[in-house]
């Protein structure tokens, strides 16, 4: 009765277009609707290592499982081959309203982020980076918006290369005795090439094209 059941089940699968498990009605755009109003789907369910360890005799792209360990949730195969690439589809964004937050870890981007309105998006909430030197000193892309602090006794060289990122915009401040001396290709209202003196405060500022401008309290 069992194998006669079973046998039944499979030629009615095949004969139709769409499967309906719990209810009789499927979607007509869905091969197969699992409907129910107190339990739920569970696919296979395994911890990091195990899904690593997964291995493909073929391709098969939107493979999915539930990783229960570490960076637990959902990931799916998004390779074409049978190299498998997880990409995890979890999101740890919390929406309220219009507002969206993250307090999972750092957020990292390669391309820009863009305001809403260039008049009225701002950003706050931020501290700023301060970072320290006591000797000579070659700016950088990564000194990009902050505050270098030069707590030297003596005379030393900050060098301004040419190649820094567009908009790209950091402070020094001269906290030590030593006088500090800006080398590189850069614009300066007075020719100045020095900070004025102790607690010194000078801005630099790439405009594109190399058009560096040192501005702010500085001398010869």
């Amino acid at each position: 009765m069992k194998k006669f059941y079973l046998t039944f089940l499979f030629i009615s699968l095949v004969a139709t277009a769409q499967t309906g498990i719990g209810t009789t009605t499927p979607n007509a755009s869905a091969k197969l609707e699992i409907a129910a109003t107190d339990k739920g789907l569970l696919i296979p369910r395994m911890t990091k290592t195990q899904r690593e360890a997964i291995t493909l005799s073929s391709a098969a792209n939107g493979l999915m499982v539930y990783q229960t360990d570490d960076l637990a949730g959902f990931y799916v195969n998004t390779s074409t081959t049978t190299t498998v690439s997880w990409t995890r589809v979890n999101s740890n964004w919390t929406r309220s309203g219009n507002d969206i937050s993250y307090t999972s870890g750092n957020v990292s981007t390669t391309g820009n982020l863009t305001g809403g309105n260039t008049s009225t998006s701002t950003i706050s909430g931020f501290g700023a980076n301060v970072a320290t030197i006591s000797g000579a000193y070659s700016i950088t892309a990564s000194d990009n918006g902050k505050i270098i602090q030069s707590t030297s006794a003596s005379a030393l060289t900050v060098t301004i290369p040419a190649g820094l990122p567009t908009g790209f915009n950091c402070t020094i401040v001269q906290m030590g005795a030593g006088q500090i001396t800006f080398s590189g290709t850069y614009f300066n209202r007075g020719g100045f090439t020095k900070t004025a003196s102790q607690y010194a405060v000078v801005s630099i500022m790439h405009l594109g094209s190399n058009s560096i401008i040192v501005a702010g309290e500085m001398s010869n």
